[in-house]
């Protein structure tokens, strides 16, 4: 799915880049085009303007001819016409070739506004510019001067430029491609994640909730056969059944609480109720909450405060925070073993640290602690009853009070978990 819509955006993306290309070639084209022939066609009227009273001396004194004063005209690499206003040609420049000449359409333009341009060829196919004008001869009425030259050059110059912004469209179009399958593959690159781990997430979440929801239901047939037998023959089997049946269903709406919480999470919906909290004194509630289950399983729970430490933040969640690392340290750590928490302020911070002595972590499953469902060993979390969800909640709970939370862990040697809250002075 993800390399088609790869493919797809990268030929858009270079589809508009060439369109882009195509039209900028285009417009500078045009562009050179447009400047080179006002270029021209200034030129000749500059030199219309310098020659004009040589070029108006009539039948008596054309252009190619000698004028009464003795001077010779030079066309210097022009040509020259004049014509009367029938369009016969009564005067010109020497080798003057009739067919490269203005046509009569051109002809009658000039009579009606004054003067006009054309592009015409050669006899030999060659390009000119034509500039043609009403002038007044000496001893003689109206007629229309035709001054061109030959175009060559410039047009061999306006060949050479195509050729080159064509080559140039052409080479961008590899790298254009190239360049859009880069884009392309970076930007579908968050989507890609987000939708993997979607997909892991889903997974995760549905086999989760497999084990439970047989269990419920297993016992729920047991229970259900049990009534259809006569008063008296039920066991104690069915008050096991409705224990379980009320332990996993406890589970599943701890779960389904947790999983809703992160989704408000993801989609920013979660605030947090600013107020005062002091911070030790929520610890010492935590840590009195989770005295019986460590006693329960042989486990020391310490506490130590270091003064009164208040943060801004929502007293419920942060009373969540510290029952999940408790809890966490108390599932992993064997009887005999110990559970430190301490709360202390330091430069402005407030910190808090859960620390074991349990099993710990490998070095290899620390990056993916936070993720969730994720575990170590899903085996035992499973049968401690964990819903691989407490440390991504508590990484939510920190981030929304603006800190950090980090993890120290190493194997048969215990854990840390070190977090640091903006402190009230």
């Amino acid at each position: 799915m993800f390399s088609a819509a790869r493919w797809r955006l990268t030929i858009v993306f270079t589809t508009v880049l060439a369109v882009i290309l195509l039209a900028s070639t285009v417009a500078v084209y045009l562009t050179s085009r447009s400047v080179i022939l006002g270029r021209i066609d200034n030129d000749l009227e500059r030199r219309a303007d310098d020659d004009l009273s040589l070029l108006t001396r009539g039948p008596h004194g054309p252009p190619g001819s000698s004028s009464g004063s003795g001077e010779e005209f030079d066309p210097g690499g022009y040509f020259y016409a004049l014509l009367d206003s029938s369009g016969q040609v009564i005067g010109g420049s020497p080798y003057l070739d009739t067919g490269g000449l203005a046509s009569a359409e051109t002809l009658e333009n000039a009579l009606n506004d004054g003067q006009a341009f054309a592009d015409t060829r050669s006899s030999k196919g060659d390009s000119q510019r034509v500039y043609v004008l009403t002038v007044r001869i000496v001893g003689g009425g109206e007629a229309l001067l035709q001054i061109g030259r030959s175009t060559e050059p410039e047009e061999a110059a306006l060949s050479q430029l195509r050729t080159i912004l064509l080559a140039v469209l052409a080479i961008s179009i590899l790298p254009a491609l190239v360049g859009g399958y880069v884009l392309s593959g970076r930007a579908l690159r968050p989507i890609k994640t987000a939708m993997d781990s979607q997909r892991t997430f889903i997974a995760d979440a549905s086999h989760e909730l497999r084990t439970p929801v047989s269990v419920v239901r297993t016992n729920a047939e047991l229970l259900q056969r049990h009534m259809q037998l006569p008063e008296g023959d039920a066991s104690d089997v069915d008050a096991i059944a409705l224990g379980d049946i009320l332990s996993e269903s406890e589970r599943l709406g701890k779960m389904v609480d947790q999983m809703l919480t992160l989704a408000q999470a993801d989609a920013g919906e979660s605030a947090v109720s600013i107020t005062e909290v002091i911070l030790n004194e929520l610890a010492e509630d935590a840590a009195r909450s989770m005295k019986a289950l460590a006693e329960a399983r042989g486990i020391s729970l310490a506490l130590s405060t270091d003064g009164a430490v208040v943060v801004l933040g929502d007293r419920e969640p942060l009373r969540e925070l510290l029952v999940v690392l408790l809890d966490n340290a108390l599932k992993y750590t064997d009887a005999g073993g110990r559970v430190d928490l301490e709360v202390k302020c330091t430069q402005k911070r407030a910190m808090i640290a859960v620390s074991d002595t349990g099993c710990g972590i490998p070095a290899e499953a620390l990056p993916h602690i936070f993720e969730r469902f994720y575990r170590v060993d899903r085996a035992r979390s499973r049968e401690s009853g964990g819903t691989g969800l407490g440390l991504a909640i508590a990484r939510h709970i920190v981030d929304a009070h603006g800190g950090t939370i980090s993890i120290e862990s190493a194997v048969e040697r215990g854990t840390k978990v070190r977090i640091e809250l903006p402190a009230r002075a």
